[in-house]
């Protein structure tokens, strides 16, 4: 079999891999000139999460990798090494019958400062649900430092806490959480629903719970 010249290079399908009329280094550089050297990501100015394809996480190289690839979304993409400001990518540019073309690419990061949602929310004391707790002072105190742990676990917060007679009312940004707060630990709760007004046509509640500790 006659071997191949890269028209480019002149290096031959003796020694390289072709990908078409190319050896597997010149069409990998062509193919690869597409691609971004500069990508943006948005990281939250309170809390220093970044926004990824799955929703704001704190930034490691697994978040970072979700970010880029709503970036490059027309590609395959497994980050290899980052640092502050650029980072180091294995590229899969096609996976087509000629076989597995790929390039290892560098790529600058630009952080673009915002504020997510959870920050925006915790910041004007958003909350859908409330814990009317009464009862042991010690008890309900340790009800609340449980509640905390695990709203934050869920990416969710206190909104803030009031001090009435008999006991504190503690206020959670999601009702979702805050529900499943109470059904996880088979908790004794009188449950009532305020309608706080109306979204996209759907009425929309705040729950609150009362619980004696």
């Amino acid at each position: 079999m006659v071997a191949k010249h890269c028209p480019i290079c002149n290096r031959t399908s003796n020694v390289i891999r072709f990908y078409g009329e190319f050896c597997e280094k010149c069409a990998g550089e062509m193919l690869g000139e597409k691609i971004p050297v500069v990508i943006e990501i948005e990281r939250c100015k309170k809390c220093g999460r970044i926004r990824t394809k799955e929703g704001m996480k704190e930034e490691d190289g697994k978040s970072l990798n979700l970010a880029a690839e709503s970036k490059l979304k027309n590609y395959r993409i497994k980050l290899i090494e980052y640092s502050k400001d650029k980072a180091l990518f294995d590229i899969v540019l096609d996976e087509g019958r000629q076989g597995r073309l790929s390039i290892e690419k560098e790529i600058g990061l630009e952080y673009k400062n915002i504020t997510c949602e959870s920050c925006y929310k915790r910041i004007g004391g958003y909350h859908e649900a409330v814990f009317q707790l009464r009862g042991d002072p010690e008890r309900i105190e340790r009800f609340v430092e449980k509640v905390g742990r695990y709203m934050e676990a869920r990416g969710e917060f206190i909104a803030r806490v009031d001090k009435v007679e008999g006991g504190l009312n503690v206020f959670i940004s999601s009702k979702k959480s805050a529900n499943a707060f109470i059904s996880e630990r088979d908790i004794a709760a009188t449950a009532s629903y305020t309608l706080m007004g109306l979204k996209s046509g759907k009425r929309i509640y705040k729950n609150t719970y009362a619980i004696r500790l």
